[in-house]
């Protein structure tokens, strides 16, 4: 007998029991609260057909190892690994993305980012949400995507608004609903999708499952709704019933499922993404996209080789990780996902609906540091670079540079405000909107920042 046969079975005595916990966050069952939006007015945005890939590349992928080489640089600036042409001349990428600099006029570099943290907390902080987090509580303002999915609210959709991939909960440490409140946060996705057996759990049920354990799952439902509504005396959780019926879809919807199912990729397309996670998690994002997912966030970062890697980052110390055996490595994956990813979505004509951006928090440090025998690169908040595609943007450009070292932007520094200003434009959101939070000051959704004029004029 299953779990859910058991709850099923159970006297309405130890459902209620079970109630209380998955209110308190420990079952399945408390996606419909994930759902559920407070008695606001959805600020009216534009373009709500439009769509947001976000790549994450958690830790800070060095620009000296990937877009922003320094080949006559010093050994210790330079580095083990070369420098390949691009179709830009006089452009050059690290020797590991052989495909991106075959493919560098698709789309837009940008080399010169910059922001004053070098700390993972608040340089990630700042990067999603727009705000600086030095010296202030981390998470205090909500990221992009907790921001879109609020005001994207009273879209009916039969798949989650706003999706997570990863292969674990650590890459999203760095985003927060903040004063939004939790129902804004991103629908988690684990694993890798293009492994056996893979699914989403809260979005199937067991191929066994008949028309009367469907319905008794919908009583389930029904009763969890009642049990919520009794624990709101002060009302502080609003009656949403749509959005109740919107998670019933989603834990039973056949929609939800095949959207979410590789299996019905052309084998051949998925061979070209890659069959290792980053590459299928890229697919993924795809077809969410394309099933109208306003935002999906992947956590990626392809696996390197180092065997003293702790877990996936592009966070390469030298105490932790060898940076030039994870490049060799790990990098080409990202070369491969990437370059599909952009084929697919120009093949499929979603370059104007899907901006794809692949960033992280920061860069990593000029200068090498060795450490019994393994070399890497440490925080470096001062010089990043972060690639665009689609959106309806202008491709082809390579903005902004480093100086020789690639210590630091000496022609046209971007800030992360102004990455998310370009993000926001794209999907029709005015950033001097205002939410107020638990105190009821009202924050504007960027503080700061203008759209990337040369991606948008």
């Amino acid at each position: 007998m299953s779990v859910s046969d058991s709850f099923e079975a159970a006297p309405s005595t130890l459902r209620r029991d079970f109630l209380r916990r998955v209110i308190a966050g420990f079952g399945s069952l408390n996606f419909p609260l994930v759902l559920q939006l407070r008695a606001q007015a959805a600020a009216s945005v534009e373009r709500q057909d439009t769509s947001l890939i976000v790549l994450w590349q958690d830790g800070g992928a060095s620009h000296l190892e990937t877009f922003d080489p320094k080949p006559h640089a010093p050994a210790e600036i330079r580095g083990e690994l070369g420098s390949i042409a691009t179709c830009h001349p006089g452009i050059r990428f690290g020797e590991t993305l052989p495909r991106l600099a075959r493919m560098a006029d698709k789309f837009t570099l940008i080399r010169s980012v910059t922001q004053a943290s070098s700390q993972h907390g608040a340089a990630a902080f700042t990067f999603t949400s727009g705000y600086d987090h030095r010296g202030i509580k981390e998470g205090s303002h909500p990221d992009f995507g907790a921001v879109i999915h609020r005001l994207r609210a009273g879209r009916q959709h039969a798949v989650p608004d706003y999706v997570a991939l990863g292969e674990g909960t650590l890459g999203f440490k760095h985003y927060a609903t903040a004063y939004l409140g939790k129902q804004y946060t991103h629908f988690p996705v684990e694993g890798n999708p293009g492994a056996d057996g893979f699914k989403v759990d809260s979005l199937q049920l067991p191929e066994e499952t008949t028309s009367t354990r469907f319905l008794q799952r919908k009583k389930i439902l029904a009763e969890f709704d009642q049990f919520r509504r009794q624990l709101d005396q002060e009302g502080s959780v609003e009656s949403m019933n749509f959005y109740q019926q919107q998670a019933l879809n989603l834990l039973t919807g056949e929609a939800a499922a095949r959207a979410f199912d590789l299996k019905r990729e052309d084998p051949r397309l998925r061979d070209r993404y890659g069959r290792f996670a980053a590459g299928q998690q890229a697919l993924l994002a795809r077809r969410l996209v394309e099933s109208g997912v306003s935002v999906v966030v992947v956590h990626f970062v392809p696996r390197g080789t180092d065997s003293s890697c702790r877990f996936a980052s592009w966070d390469d110390h030298p105490d932790d990780h060898h940076i030039f055996k994870n490049s060799r490595t790990r990098d080409p994956q990202m070369d491969q996902a990437v370059t599909a990813l952009i084929e697919d979505l120009n093949n499929r004509g979603l370059n104007h609906k899907v901006l794809l951006l692949m960033a992280g928090e920061f860069g990593r440090t000029p200068r090498i540091r060795t450490v019994h025998g393994r070399p890497g690169r440490d925080h470096w908040g001062r010089a990043a670079s972060v690639l665009f595609y689609g959106g309806g943007l202008n491709m082809g450009q390579v903005i902004g540079a480093t100086n020789q070292h690639g210590e630091h932007p000496v022609d046209r520094p971007v800030k992360p405000q102004d990455v998310l200003a370009t993000i926001y434009q794209h999907l029709g959101i005015d950033t001097n909107h205002k939410f107020p939070d638990d105190l009821g000051r009202a924050y504007p959704i960027l503080p700061c920042g203008q759209p990337i004029q040369e991606l948008i004029s």
